[in-house]
């Protein structure tokens, strides 16, 4: 989040601290292009269910658009590929880009995990059309 906020907040992190950020997302990618958002930060869920560690598109999304606004061009083959990512894993039936709950294993129709769901959409759709609106 802080990294997404260098974007608007110059001055938040140093050179140093964007930098090692940076790093750090792109370290936490996936094989497959995508980030799973359980292994952007230390999770536990309270009900102990593992944690569902795919590529999923709230940690595609953010990490995407976090980068992005903190100037990595959409250029940067890391980069690109999470955006290819986010391209091919759209649900064609919602519209929506799918992730799990960090709290605990919920249904998929449940309003909670449907939230996780509304939440990945959105980082999605701002991450994708992050370049066509001015940045």
């Amino acid at each position: 989040m802080g990294l997404w906020a260098t974007g608007s907040v110059r001055g938040l992190l140093t050179d140093e601290q964007r930098t090692a950020a940076i790093d750090a997302a792109f370290a936490a990618q996936q094989p497959d292009g995508g980030w799973a958002t359980a292994r952007l930060g230390a999770y536990a869920r309270v009900d102990n269910t593992p944690l569902d560690t795919a590529s999923d598109g709230y940690g595609t999304g953010l990490a995407t658009l976090a980068l992005q606004a903190a100037g990595v061009p959409r250029t940067e083959p890391r980069l690109a590929r999470g955006l290819e990512w986010l391209r091919h894993h759209q649900d064609p039936q919602t519209g929506s880009w799918l992730a799990a709950s960090l709290n605990k294993k919920r249904p998929p129709e449940a309003d909670a995990a449907k939230f996780m769901s509304d939440a990945a959409t959105s980082y999605a759709v701002l991450s994708l059309t992050f370049e066509a609106h001015g940045r």
